[in-house]
């Protein structure tokens, strides 16, 4: 069978030995997603980053200080 005979859309025939599938009901909402809090945003930082400051609380810390001295510097 050559590119020419390669049929780009799907007989009849082929499509009536498909059953036919009611998918009405696969999507459920998703019962976890109430669990997550306020959480809207994620950040990524390398581990060598993570291993300088050692753990979430501390980076945001460190970025609220840089966020008030970038405040005080343009006021």
């Amino acid at each position: 069978m050559n590119e020419d005979e390669i049929p780009t859309e799907p007989s009849e025939e082929s499509l009536a030995e498909i059953p036919e599938q009611d998918f009405s009901r696969a999507i459920r909402p998703n019962r976890y997603a109430n669990l997550r809090g306020d959480f809207q945003h994620a950040v990524f930082v390398d581990r060598d980053v993570w291993d300088h400051f050692g753990g979430e609380q501390r980076i945001l810390e460190v970025l609220r200080l840089l966020v008030d001295i970038a405040d005080k510097r343009s006021a």
